[in-house]
């Protein structure tokens, strides 16, 4: 019988051989890069629908309130100043700045991912507030999309804050460990 027995290798006891292909050393598999894909679409789908958004109230008298409400800083217009040109600008940029770093994302760029989430928790942020105003200016009625829009932004602003989106952001895994203990006889060392 040789020694060491069969299974026994290097990297410790390995009941089902070697790693199968696609593995790396030690069995570490470099995560998959679905989740961050996954999160560059949610961006992208929200931008676009923040665009159908403000394309509807292009010229502030579209007849769908439901839509209008939903537009991005809606609710500051009183304030600022009178009129929805301001929301439409506003949802424009956000829509636009949505979808441009939601398709540069299928590059797989961590940085962009933390962008978007700063972009989305601000979003995500401004739609509570405006269903809010909204409840509180009794507008039950036009209140859907405002909260369909609250729950999609929240939803990939967790996705893009996700560790597990990062770690699918990077190109490759950590480097493996070296192996532990001294080496063994007929084995060569492995550093």
């Amino acid at each position: 019988m040789s020694y060491p027995p069969q299974g026994y290798g290097p990297q410790g006891y390995q009941p089902y051989g070697p790693p199968p292909p696609g593995y790396g050393p030690y069995g570490y598999r470099p995560p998959s890069p679905a989740l961050g894909y996954v999160t560059a679409i949610a961006f992208v789908v929200l931008g676009l629908l923040s665009l159908m958004f403000a394309i509807n109230g292009w010229d502030g008298t579209s007849d769908n309130g439901t839509l209008m409400a939903a537009l991005i800083g809606v609710a500051f217009t009183e304030d600022l100043t009178g009129n929805v040109d301001f929301a439409i600008s506003a949802t424009m940029s956000v829509a636009c700045t949505a979808v441009l770093f939601g398709l540069a994302m299928f590059a797989r760029l961590e940085f962009l991912r933390w962008i978007l989430a700063v972009l989305g928790g601000l979003v995500t942020v401004y739609y509570l507030y405006a269903i809010v105003w909204i409840l509180s200016n009794d507008g039950g009625e036009v209140i859907g999309m405002a909260l369909v829009s609250w729950v999609l932004w929240l939803a990939a602003t967790v996705l893009a804050a996700l560790p597990a989106t990062g770690r699918a952001m990077r190109e490759r895994g950590p480097a493996p460990y070296p192996p532990q203990g001294p080496p063994q006889a007929g084995y060569p060392q492995q550093y």
